[in-house]
């Protein structure tokens, strides 16, 4: 992407940069060295407190915005299936419900198989988890007496699991009206996405309708690639990690299949979580040695996989420095809690797609017009 493509908003942005040049007395480099690091130590700062200022204002509706974002991001990735559903004759809002159903169902189901799959083995677990201890020399006096020290625990605990249970009921039932804000939104953007576009794009006058027209597509093809790119690798590192449980004989296969799935949406932390889960299904099935088998596949399989599958996936397009991928995805969390983890590398991908037009942009140079230039009235 470059300022060529937009050239309506190379010049506008272009004419604005060198107005504000002009009537500050930045365009020159004669001013003493003293004046010029004092101009960008306060820059600075001001960048500083503009960051931190947009951190807050996103942390303060995050409850709105996150499931927008979630939303339009769902939206773009299955605004596909609706229109060959409409192609095919059925209804606009007919193929959206049928959509968005799809999608609630699916992760109901899968939440279904998780809690179902770690319920029905939870006593198995709780019995292999005591079989291992013994098997690493802690004896069952030791395990007797953490039991004991845990049962003296139980008034305090009761007394903390309240105030634990009170602002979990709040936080349940804010992801809830976030859930059901997401769907609404998403229901919308998939019946009427076409339109909106549309709409958006004739507010924009002449050239620069073309340029955002081109930048919607642009990042409509960025997202599918990522999350393309996304569920190749999930699959991949779930299916390795699954066919090594079942080889182990481990229980909880298909709960340790679809947590590693879907950890793969989530950078660093989600590989963290599914190889923590295989960990400890291995330690407590089997022991020690399953345990570190399943650590070193879970390892082998993010690591090995991701880096060579996903940039045949999603081609140079979308490269993105890892430490980048950390620093948001860490900002993500912050900001939008689990959310938060999984929007926070689109976003940063979608702007890093958009800085270098912007950039382009602000450094050509402010186009003349013909009858301004020095020269042009003796010439005529």
């Amino acid at each position: 992407m470059t300022a060529d493509r937009y050239p309506a908003l190379a010049a506008g942005l272009a004419a604005r940069r060198a107005s504000w040049q002009s009537s500050a007395g930045l365009g020159g480099t004669d001013r003493p060295l003293l004046h010029r690091l004092g101009l960008a130590s306060w820059s600075l700062i001001g960048v500083i407190a503009l960051a931190t200022v947009v951190v807050l204002a996103l942390a303060a509706i995050s409850s709105v915005l996150l499931p927008l974002l979630f939303a339009a991001v769902l939206a773009v990735l299955f605004r596909p299936l609706a229109g060959r559903m409409e192609r095919r004759g059925i209804p606009a809002a007919a193929a959206a419900g049928i959509v968005v159903a799809g999608l609630v169902l699916t992760c109901a189901g899968v939440i279904g198989l998780i809690v179902t799959g770690v319920i029905d083995q939870s006593d198995r677990l709780a019995d292999e988890i005591e079989s291992a201890l013994v098997e690493m020399d802690v004896s069952e006096q030791d395990i007797a007496e953490l039991r004991q020290k845990v049962e003296d625990l139980d008034p305090s605990v009761r007394a903390g699991l309240a105030k634990v249970a009170t602002t979990g009921a709040r936080a349940v039932a804010g992801f809830a009206v976030g859930v059901l804000l997401g769907v609404l939104i998403m229901y919308y953007l998939i019946k009427d996405g076409p339109e909106l576009r549309q709409a958006l794009v004739r507010r924009v006058p002449g050239a620069q309708a073309r340029d955002l027209d081109k930048f919607l597509s642009d990042i409509t093809y960025v997202l599918r690639r990522y999350w393309l790119g996304r569920s190749i690798v999930s699959a991949i590192v779930a299916s390795v990690v699954g066919a090594a449980a079942l080889l182990l004989g481990l229980p909880l296969v298909p709960t340790l299949v679809v947590v590693t799935f879907l950890g793969g949406f989530i950078p660093y932390v989600g590989a963290v979580l599914g190889g923590a889960l295989a960990v400890v299904v291995g330690l407590a099935s089997g022991g020690v040695v399953p345990a570190v088998t399943m650590l070193v596949v879970a390892l082998a399989a993010n690591l090995v996989i991701e880096n060579l599958v996903e940039p045949m996936v999603t081609g140079r397009t979308l490269q993105i420095h890892p430490l980048a991928v950390l620093v948001v995805t860490t900002l993500g969390g912050i900001i939008g809690g689990v959310v938060g983890l999984i929007m926070a590398v689109p976003i940063a991908v979608i702007s890093v797609r958009a800085l270098p037009a912007l950039r382009r942009a602000l450094d050509e140079p402010v186009p003349v017009p013909v009858e301004e230039r020095p020269g042009s009235a003796a010439q005529g």
